[in-house]
């Protein structure tokens, strides 16, 4: 009995790295994906700081930069957003692992921004 409960518990929090990372990956491939819309396909381009002025990263040296940037980071979120979502219901990977990626791929964003 004891040793079925505390299954049940791990099961839970899994559960809940697996929803948290769900959730990250969905905002993430969102704003990816919306801003490779934006800039990208509409061409709407006036709130942004593009030409590399002042403290911003290399990717904004040109719009069409900016949009591959965000599109790759969309594309990879998106890519994870669907594991995760195909792993709640099959249960195949181990869901830390999965929210694991998820920070990784956060922490490269980050970083990515601070290279000049």
């Amino acid at each position: 009995m004891k040793a079925q409960k505390l299954k049940s518990e791990k099961s839970i929090t899994e559960k809940i790295f697996a929803g948290i990372g769900i959730l990250l990956n969905g905002f993430f491939t969102f704003f990816g994906i919306s801003e490779f819309y934006i800039v990208g396909i509409k061409k709407d381009t006036e709130l942004y700081p593009f030409g590399g002025e002042g403290p911003v990263p290399y990717y904004y040296e040109t719009a069409e930069l900016y949009a591959t940037v965000s599109l790759i980071y969309g594309l990879a979120f998106g890519i994870l957003l669907g594991i995760g979502i195909w792993n709640w219901k099959k249960n195949k990977i181990n869901e830390l692992l999965i929210f694991g990626i998820t920070c990784l791929f956060i922490f490269i964003q980050i970083y990515h921004g601070w290279v000049e």
